[in-house]
């Protein structure tokens, strides 16, 4: 059937005998078909066609509100608010409202807007007098009003009641009426009772996906110059990406694609070569569909899992993951929100820009499928080595974590032994060096199941995912220092409160310099930043912590004590801060 021309026949006859319902599941193209055929005869100045979304709208006043405003706008246009002042068409709805007025109330009414000048004239609701007719003339031009509502099933009116208001639209000002909808989704007996009263005819939207998709490509307005030219260069596997979905939801597809244009533009900016762009452009789409799959049908997904590393090559997307096209930050941007351009190209530098990478590299970052035997007898090697000298960063210890698990799973002969407990030793030189600020630790965004790791493993995989928590907890330490020797021009509400490791002996000492080198109005603020931190929270502080910090606080209790005054009020400080101290919570512990 060709849909947009029985559309057209529609709009075109002359006769009014009930609505059209264009009916079809969610995201199949129904109203970006509309939308379309309102765009040619808007241009045409065949018929003005108005489309107003259901969506949301919960009472028949705000639907015929809508429409109202759809036709004011084809009818007279609006105001010039960039000047702020009244165009000449919007001067004539406020005549011919005043005149409507003027008649309903004898006249009172434009002899009182009269003497209040134009601005009071405005106060009148002129758009409750102008009545909405099936055509609309603008000079010479006569064009067919056309109402179409769109997102039947999403409105939250009755639908006896809606139906109701729809109807007066076409029984009472024969106006041609479109409903779409996903007619699935509307429950009710009431439904197909007013549907009969109602509809006049249905057409089915069975859509020639393919050709949509040319059209939503042709019609796509870049912001990124040349990305147009890049979609219909790649418009086969935009298509099979599209067919491999198996969802018929030409809505996300439409999303993808938008959003993959800040991608492009990033990429362009970056100088790298984009060979491999299209292929990027492929498992985004795919990773955008899985990530609004129902779900139910991804069970075993979890969108922080390293498990997509090696699930790429899947019966469904037949090219997701290929050349190496699976970016962290960009699965981060689709299932947190999160997008960090500096990020992105930062990852598509490390795969991209260096066309000779080595060994190691290659089998650290690298997808799993995209390795060779070179990488792995070569790269493997190396990259535990690193692992022993404590050189990898965690993200880079979960990927070679997994990818020994895979390749023993996958009985794949390992060309080096592998020592946990080495890796484990290496790791804890690393994690001092980043505490003492020696080793600038990067952010992790990389996740993996216990299913994917050795059992050895596990421990190490803790210790990593552990460190998080560790790196709140120093930095938090790092503040209260800055804070403590005058370097923070903070006052001390921010940092009330702050979950700190352990009070160590150097933040012991910082603190003491500071207290001794202040105001007594200082020394107050100090002691009061210092009692309410929390140095016995299990998440950052072990027992361990825990007694250090009791032993520092006690040494500090002691110190105080002894410390000489000849100051009256500072020797009542001191006491009240070994009183303060005294009563932390973790004082009161055995």
């Amino acid at each position: 059937m060709d849909i947009k021309g029985e559309i057209l026949d529609f709009i075109n006859r002359n006769e009014t005998t009930g609505a059209l319902l264009l009916k079809g599941k969610w995201g199949c193209g129904k109203s970006f078909l509309v939308k379309k055929i309102a765009e040619e005869q808007g241009n045409t100045k065949k018929a003005a066609i108005a489309i107003v979304s259901l969506f949301g709208l919960d009472s028949v006043a705000a639907v015929n509100k809508s429409v109202k405003d759809k036709f004011v706008s084809f009818r007279f246009g609006a105001l010039d608010k960039a000047n702020n002042k009244i165009t000449k068409a919007f001067t004539k709805i406020i005549k011919d409202g005043l005149e409507i007025a003027n008649k309903a109330a004898n006249g009172n009414a434009a002899l009182s807007a009269a003497s209040h000048g134009i601005s009071s004239a405005m106060n009148y609701d002129v758009l409750g007098f102008i009545e909405i007719k099936n055509t609309i003339k603008q000079g010479e031009i006569i064009r067919k009003f056309v109402i179409v509502f769109d997102d039947l099933e999403r409105s939250n009116l009755e639908k006896k009641e809606l139906l109701g208001a729809i109807n007066e639209y076409v029984e009472n000002k024969q106006i041609k009426v479109i409903i779409i909808a996903d007619e699935d989704k509307v429950d009710g007996e009431e439904y197909k009772e007013y549907k009969e009263k109602l509809i006049s005819r249905t057409i089915k939207m069975t859509a020639d996906y393919e050709a949509l998709i040319d059209s939503i490509i042709n019609g796509y307005a870049e912001t990124a110059i040349g990305y147009k030219v890049f979609l219909k260069e790649n418009v086969s596997l935009i298509k099979q990406v599209f067919r491999e979905s198996q969802t018929d939801n030409l809505r996300i597809l439409k999303t993808a694609i938008a959003d993959f244009e800040r991608i492009y533009a990033a990429w362009k900016e970056s100088e790298i070569s984009i060979n491999m762009m299209k292929w990027a452009l492929y498992t985004f789409i795919a990773e955008v569909f899985v990530s609004k799959a129902p779900k139910e049908k991804k069970e075993n997904e979890d969108k922080k899992s390293i498990s997509f590393l090696f699930d790429d090559k899947t019966e469904q997307y037949t090219n997701k993951g290929k050349n190496n096209s699976s970016f962290w930050e960009l699965r981060r941007w689709i299932y947190d929100g999160v997008w960090n351009k500096s990020s992105f190209i930062e990852e598509l530098t490390q795969k991209y820009s260096v066309p000779d990478v080595s060994p190691v590299e290659r089998f650290i970052l690298f997808n799993f499928w995209d390795l060779q035997q070179k990488d792995i007898d070569e790269g493997l090697p190396a990259a535990v080595s690193l692992a022993y000298e404590g050189e990898l960063s965690r993200d880079q210890l979960i990927y070679i974590l997994t990818k020994i698990h895979y390749l023993k799973e996958h009985s794949v002969t390992l060309p080096c032994e592998i020592r946990y407990d080495l890796m484990e030793q290496g790791f804890s030189k690393r994690i001092e060096g980043i505490k003492t600020g020696t080793i600038n630790e990067p952010q992790s965004h990389t996740f993996a199941e216990n299913t994917q790791l050795d059992n050895d493993a596990l421990h190490l995989y803790q210790m990593i995912k552990g460190l998080e928590d560790q790196l709140y907890a120093w930095n938090n330490r790092k503040m209260l220092i800055d804070y403590f020797i005058g370097e923070s021009i903070l006052s001390r509400g921010p940092f009330r409160g702050l979950y700190i490791q352990e009070l160590d002996d150097e933040l012991l000492e910082v603190f003491k310099k500071a207290y001794l080198d202040s105001t007594n109005t200082r020394k107050r603020e100090l002691v009061s930043t210092l009692v309410q931190s929390v140095f016995d929270f299990s998440t950052y502080s072990n027992e361990r912590d825990i007694q250090h910090t009791k032993q520092n606080l006690t040494r500090l209790v002691e110190w105080l004590n002894a410390m000489p005054s000849n100051d009256s009020i500072t020797a009542l400080i001191n006491q009240s801060t070994i009183n303060e101290i005294n009563k932390m919570n973790l004082m009161q512990k055995p």
